[in-house]
């Protein structure tokens, strides 16, 4: 046997019985594959607290020694696998993907919870499986959790296509629906997620939003605004960009049995073209406008009167809510007005005008285009890109000039620290409808736990059925996020991952007594029986302790 160099420690274990504390000792050691072993332990006594200290009272009689044959991370897996199983999560994968191998349902919650609390590569999955509490909930080995039978399973489930997959989101949300008790808008956006390979058809190099010029896939996700539930996703190829999308998204809404309030869109996503397909489906909007057509310039150029404001988390926003229609829309312009954007946006401007037109004297200056009008033009039009609305440029008769824009500069300044939001909901108040749409972020923030909680990227999978499937199994992990933050009770994440990892010391420990077995979790603190009681599972999943 291969000799290690861990070597073994003593350490004391505690064991609560009613309202008495037994404590042992156990020696720990590890194997020649790596992993925690524990031997001979020995029983030391009963802990008591007398006048503030405590201590342990040794056994009138030893008694019988007992081994340790197995500790596994208890805490928050059986939560979290408990959150899958009380949703009917786990059967309805089992019932929807077909199986050609291990069971669907328990080894994608089982790689869910990888995910959650400490991500492994397939390769290592098997080991980390091991040292928790899963096996007991699955009922399958860890020897057959290995890289061959997880991989056979994921491509199994990726026979289902695309069209498949947003089946499977829908019905698991269905599962869960019922928990927006009230009317909801709809969240839409777009993320991406990059690649180390080059070979996947859908990974091509596009808009990057990780500041990397690695190829990528787009990924969309539509989400409940209340409970930031996700409802279903798709990936796109990595150029696409995210206005391409809404054609898609109309059709996908129709396969949902939940009533969207409205759908809330950035700007990036309500062209003309999208505002009017919605809008002739049927469905409510509530979107940012981007202030690039003359219709839009025109609303907000308005003065505003600051009658009407409202305290945003950033500050005191003043709006006005005109009706009027856009695009041949009907609906209601709500323009909205901050006087430190107004400051930050037109001091940018100035600036980027500023240096163009230094940049201009010294060309000019310079005379080393006056005998090319042509190129002299493209040299301007090339320094003043960004900001070529408020330039004049010409060439006539062999020569080129350039003179400010002061009709735009003037009409510049009027759109300056404004914003517009578009909606057809003629019900909710501009009060209303400006919160539901700068809340937005919260999608924004289900990104963030995809990618920095989830550790979602890069994509480690290199066929493209295989990383839509790797994909699902990150939306079925921040859905048992999502989950536990709604039993957790909290409104926000603040808290929801620091309760996670409390949870995720308590441990269960199976122990021999001659021929009796016995399983007990280690001593809860109060924070952790907190923990439990606030989620609802205290009876199911710490009865005995």
């Amino acid at each position: 046997m291969p000799c290690s160099l861990y070597m073994g420690y003593m350490a004391k274990s505690r064991i609560k019985r009613g309202n008495r504390v037994y404590v042992y000792e156990r020696e720990n050691y590890r194997d020649e594959f790596g992993n925690v072993k524990y031997k001979n332990t020995r029983y030391l006594g009963v802990e008591v607290t007398e006048n503030g200290k405590t201590h342990i009272i040794p056994p009138k009689r030893r008694l019988k020694e007992f081994d340790v044959i197995k500790s596994v991370r208890y805490g928050d897996i059986s939560i979290l696998y408990n959150i899958f199983k009380e949703y009917g999560i786990i059967d309805l994968l089992d019932e929807l993907v077909p199986r050609g191998g291990l069971p669907v349902g328990p080894v994608f919650a089982s790689l869910a919870i990888n995910h959650i609390v400490d991500r492994e590569t397939l390769n290592m999955f098997s080991k980390w499986y091991q040292d928790t509490a899963l096996e007991e909930f699955t009922n399958i080995p860890a020897k057959k959790m290995n890289s061959t039978n997880l991989d056979a399973v994921m491509k199994t489930f990726g026979k289902v296509g695309v069209e498949g997959m947003v089946d499977v989101c829908v019905e698991v949300f269905n599962k869960v629906k019922h928990l927006e008790t009230g009317s909801t808008s709809l969240l839409y956006d777009i993320t991406s997620t990059y690649f180390y390979a080059k070979k996947l058809p859908k990974a091509r190099l596009g808009y990057n939003r990780d500041d990397n010029s690695l190829p990528q896939i787009n990924i969309s996700l539509a989400a409940t605004k209340n409970k930031g539930l996700p409802i279903f996703f798709r990936t796109y190829e990595g150029n696409i960009t995210d206005v391409n999308t809404i054609h898609q998204l109309i059709s996908d809404i129709k396969r949902i049995d939940f009533k969207v309030d409205a759908i809330i869109l950035d700007r990036g996503m309500t062209s003309k073209k999208n505002l009017i397909d919605l809008s002739r489906n049927h469905l409510k909007i509530i979107g940012g406008i981007p202030l690039t057509s003359n219709e839009a310039k025109g609303i907000v150029e308005c003065r505003i009167s600051e009658e009407n404001e409202l305290i945003r988390p950033l500050g005191l926003v003043y709006y006005d809510d005109i009706s009027t229609s856009l695009f041949g829309i009907p609906g209601r312009a709500i323009v909205c007005f901050n006087h430190s954007d107004l400051e930050r946006e037109r001091s940018t401007r100035l600036k980027k005008i500023v240096i163009a037109e230094k940049k201009i004297t010294e060309l000019l200056d310079s005379g080393t285009c006056n005998e090319n009008s042509d190129y002299l033009e493209k040299e301007i039009k090339a320094i003043i890109k960004g900001v070529s609305g408020y330039f004049i440029v010409k060439n006539e008769n062999d020569e080129t000039t350039v003179a400010p824009n002061v009709d735009e500069r003037k009409r510049a300044r009027l759109r300056d620290g404004k914003c517009l939001i578009f909606t057809t909901d003629f019900k909710k108040t501009a009060s209303e409808i400006i919160p539901l749409y700068f809340g937005k972020d919260v999608i924004e923030k289900i990104f963030n736990c995809f990618k920095n909680w989830l550790d979602m990227q890069p994509v480690r999978h290199f066929e493209e059925d295989v990383v839509d499937v790797y994909i699902f199994i990150c939306y079925l992990a921040y859905l048992c996020l999502a989950l536990y933050k709604h039993h957790f009770g909290a409104t926000g994440w603040e808290g929801v991952r620091d309760s996670l990892d409390e949870m995720g010391r308590i441990r269960k420990t199976s122990l021999v007594f001659g021929e009796e077995k016995i399983d007990k979790t280690t001593i809860l603190t109060k924070e952790q029986k907190d923990i439990f009681k606030k989620l609802g599972f205290e009876d199911k999943l710490i009865q005995g302790v």
